[in-house]
C-alpha cells in the first residue's frame, strides 16, 4: 500500500524520514488528530499496519485513518481497500522492534555548555556547572546535525543504562522550536530510550522511595531520587524496569493536565499489579519548574516516606 499516495490524494500533511525531526526511518509522520497540536507526533509505519503517537500512544489503524481523512469508518475501510491496504488485523507485539543499523553518536558539532546554554539553565533556576558535571550535559551551537536532523541550540543529555551511554535527548534552549525535545534517531540508539528510564540507577536500589516523572529536566530538578519515563506515554517495558528496582514507594508526579494525570493513574495501576506500592502526587506546576527550595522540600518529604497526596 502506498500511504504517501493516499495522503497526497486526500491532502493529508505528512513528512518522511529526513524531512522533519520527528520522522524516523520506516515511518510516515502526520499531525496527531487526537491530541494536537500540529507537530507530526503521529507515526504510521510504511506498510500502514501500525499507528503510534509519541504523545498519546498507539491507536487502532482504522480509527487513525478515519480521523485523518475526516470520513466515517465504513467509508475509510473502502478507501483503504482501494489503496490495497494490508488486512486490518492486530499488529504483533514485535512489530515495532527496531534494529540499530548505524553506530551511536552525538550530533556534531557538540561540546561543553557555552554562555547561551548556561543562561538558559540559570533562567530556569538550575546550576549549570553542577548539571554539566552530574549529568554529562553537552551543548550545540547554531549548526549541529545528525542524520540530516538539526539539533541546533540544544542541551544534549546522554542517557546511560547499565553503565553505558545508549542514547540521548536534546532540549531546545531558544523556546522558539516547535519541538522542545529531540531524541537520538532510533536506528542509532544502542537501547531504545522508551524501553528504559532516565536518571541515576546506581542510587535507586538504596532509596526507600522514588519519584517517577515525565522528563529529563524534572529529574535534574529533583535529583537522584527521581527517574523519568521520557514523556507520559510509558511503555510496559518501562513499568517492568521500575518494578525491578525493588520494593519501594513510588510517587508518580506527572504534569497537572488531564491527559498526563490519566497516564499517571494507568502507570500506578500497572505498578500495583506488579506488586509495587505506587501513589499519585501533583504539584502546582511542571516538576521541572519548581523552585529549588520547593524541590528540596518535596524530596525531603518523600525521603521521609510520608504518604503525601495519596
Amino acid at each position: 500500500m502506498s500511504i504517501v499516495r493516499l495522503f497526497e490524494d486526500y491532502g493529508v500533511p505528512h513528512v518522511l524520514h529526513g524531512e522533519h525531526q520527528h520522522a524516523t526511518r520506516g515511518w510516515i509522520n502526520v499531525h496527531c488528530p487526537f491530541c494536537g497540536p500540529a507537530n507530526y507526533h503521529m507515526g504510521i509505519s510504511e506498510d500502514g499496519t501500525a499507528c503510534h503517537c509519541w504523545r498519546c500512544g498507539s491507536r487502532p489503524r482504522i480509527e487513525v485513518f478515519s480521523a485523518l481523512l475526516n470520513l466515517p469508518i465504513s467509508e475509510t475501510r473502502e478507501i483503504l481497500r482501494e489503496y490495497a491496504a494490508a488486512p486490518l488485523s492486530p499488529v504483533r507485539k514485535n512489530a515495532e522492534a527496531k534494529i540499530r543499523v548505524r553506530p551511536f553518536r552525538f550530533p556534531q558539532p557538540s561540546g561543553a555548555l557555552d554562555t547561551l546554554h548556561q543562561d538558559y539553565l540559570h533562567r530556569r533556576g538550575f546550576d549549570p556547572e553542577r548539571l554539566e558535571r552530574k549529568w554529562g550535559l553537552l551543548g550545540t551551537g547554531p549548526v549541529s546535525f545528525l542524520d540530516k536532523i538539526s539539533y541546533a541550540h540544544r542541551i544534549i543529555a546522554p542517557i546511560r543504562w547499565k553503565g553505558e551511554i545508549v542514547s540521548f535527548q536534546a532540549r531546545d534552549i531558544t523556546n522558539r522550536s516547535r519541538t522542545k525535545y529531540l531524541a537520538c534517531p532510533a536506528e542509532r540508539e544502542i537501547v531504545h530510550h522508551k524501553d528504559i528510564l532516565y536518571g541515576k540507577p546506581e542510587f535507586w536500589e538504596s532509596a526507600e522511595a522514588l519519584i517517577i516523572v515525565e522528563g529529563i529536566t524534572d529529574v535534574w530538578r529533583l535529583g537522584s531520587i527521581a527517574l523519568a519515563t521520557f514523556g507520559i506515554e510509558f511503555k510496559t517495558e518501562q513499568a517492568l524496569e521500575i518494578a525491578r528496582i525493588g520494593d519501594k514507594r513510588f510517587f508518580i508526579i506527572y504534569d497537572n493536565e488531564p491527559q498526563a494525570q490519566e497516564q499517571a493513574r494507568k502507570l500506578a495501576v500497572k505498578l500495583r499489579a506488579l506488586g509495587r506500592k505506587a501513589y499519585l502526587h501533583t504539584v502546582d506546576s511542571d516538576p521541572g519548574d519548581l523552585s529549588p527550595a520547593d524541590a528540596r522540600y518535596l524530596v525531603k518529604e518523600i525521603n521521609r516516606n510520608l504518604p503525601i497526596g495519596v
